[in-house]
């Protein structure tokens, strides 16, 4: 269990004091330094949370706000933005709604009798201590001081601002520890499930999956490339195939990528202008057709440039996939003698293939589900694997595409519709009772909160530096 510390900007922000005799004269930092740690014990004082038999301060809270906050942080920062004040709030009732969980998980580890032994405590405590010292060697570093005592407390200091200490660090470790001791003491009290509720259970999926799967064959394909997802629903259209993938050297591959790239926009660039030109010449409206900001000849001409400089696109492409299939050629032709010598295609897949796909369950034994309407796969993977005219069949002719060069064999048709429920009775009935496990203990535990009468007063959160 190991928390993630990225340094805290813009609300939280570490004071990172040069104290020297230069800076702070007159005064002696060691005693500056404990006034603010009274200070900073005032400031984190405030109640943001009580519920039948206790309250919960903003120092109880502070540090795992602070390592919820870096995290949501670094996801902001890493597309620009700087996190929102409804965030922020957020991310304090999350941590507030959390303490009080733990609260009510702690009173039910003590009403029945549930203790982590001495060995596990032990372990949570050195993890604890660990992760300290590293928060405290990062903020050690980040501090410029020459006077070891004054160095080594304003980094205390520091660490304390984000509720950082071995007490709150292994109060943290601990509740987790607790957590998983007691759900998974809750979730065993469901033992099993009956038949009748997992036709139940088989009857709602279903008719989530139909919808689901009508809408977005996107995602039926995603979960059946997904371990542990279990389908019900089959939409129309789909084979599975399973593919021995080349990967040409990178240079090459990305040559291909760049070359393919530049002459499908050049061809997005020309349809986009065919729609233009055609929905001009349907506007029969003089007056619309008047206030148009091109011209039908204007829009014509940008056709005729298009279309141009579309055939020595067209051309770099097609030699940049010649020069694909020569970098595998060796390989290649390995392969279609062995296939044709009858060695079995999967074996080859082990022995040449580069998916991990292939090699990974489910689709190791499934295969990937494709149809002419599949968004999922490269648009040349899609139109190789429906070329193939009937099951056994290979690609005579390997595939390049943006990931490589793909030989393809057509595996199976794919019956539309429900799925039995003898087909998949074994692995709904293992999914159907996780699910029952996790709604008991959700269920159970938000009637352990409930009981404990919670108010929250997350507006007593305080970052502002006190003058």
């Amino acid at each position: 269990m190991r928390h993630a510390l990225v340094r805290l900007t813009g609300l939280l922000i570490v004071l990172m004091l040069v104290l020297t005799g230069c800076n702070l004269i007159g005064v002696d930092p060691i005693m500056k330094l404990d006034e603010d740690f009274a200070k900073l014990a005032k400031r984190y004082s405030g109640v943001v949370a009580t519920y039948d038999g206790g309250e919960l301060t903003q120092n109880d809270l502070m540090a795992s706000f602070s390592n919820l906050y870096s995290n949501y942080s670094q996801m902001y920062s890493m597309f620009g933005y700087s996190m929102p004040a409804d965030m922020i709030t957020t991310v304090e009732n999350s941590v507030a709604e959390q303490a009080i969980q733990d609260v009510a998980i702690a009173k039910q580890i003590e009403e029945r009798g549930l203790k982590l032994d001495d060995e596990k405590l032990a372990e949570l405590q050195k993890e604890a201590d660990e992760h300290y010292q590293e928060l405290y060697d990062s903020f050690y570093a980040n501090i410029t001081e020459k006077n070891d005592e004054v160095h080594a407390k304003q980094t205390e200091y520091n660490l304390a601002v984000n509720g950082f200490t071995k007490e709150s660090l292994y109060a943290i470790e601990l509740a987790e520890a607790n957590r998983e001791l007691l759900k998974q003491t809750v979730r065993d009290e469901i033992a099993e499930i009956s038949e009748e509720d997992l036709k139940t259970a088989y009857e709602t999926k279903l008719k989530e999956d139909e919808q689901k799967y009508a809408a977005s064959t996107s995602s039926f394909e995603s979960d059946m490339s997904s371990e542990g997802t279990v389908v019900t629903w089959m939409p129309e259209g789909y084979r599975t195939v399973k593919h021995i993938l080349l990967i040409p050297a990178e240079d090459v591959l990305n040559a291909y990528k760049d070359a393919r790239s530049a002459y499908e926009s050049a061809q997005t660039n020309l349809d986009d202008l065919n729609a233009e030109l055609e929905e001009l010449d349907h506007d029969h409206d003089e007056e619309e057709a008047e206030d148009a900001h091109r011209s039908a000849e204007e829009i014509q001409a940008d056709i005729d440039a298009a279309n141009a400089g579309l055939e020595p696109l067209k051309a770099a492409m097609d030699k940049a996939a010649e020069d694909c299939l020569a970098d595998v050629k060796e390989k290649t032709d390995e392969i279609y003698a062995k296939l044709e010598a009858g060695e079995d295609f999967t074996a080859l897949i082990e022995t040449y293939g580069e998916d991990p796909g292939m090699k990974n369950e489910p689709t190791k034994t499934r295969g990937y589900y494709v149809s002419s309407a599949s968004t999922n796969w490269d648009k040349n993977f899609t139109e190789g694997a429906m070329s193939l005219e009937k099951v056994g069949d290979v690609t005579q002719t390997p595939v390049v595409g943006n990931s490589g060069v793909h030989i393809i064999r057509y595996e199976s048709d794919v019956t539309p519709g429900a799925v039995a429920l003898e087909d998949i009775h074994d692995a709904l009935y293992n999914t159907t009772l996780e699910k029952a496990k996790d709604d008991h203990y959700t269920s159970e535990l938000n009637s352990w909160v409930e009981a404990l009468k919670p108010a929250y007063t997350v507006e007593a959160f305080s970052f502002a530096e006190e003058e």
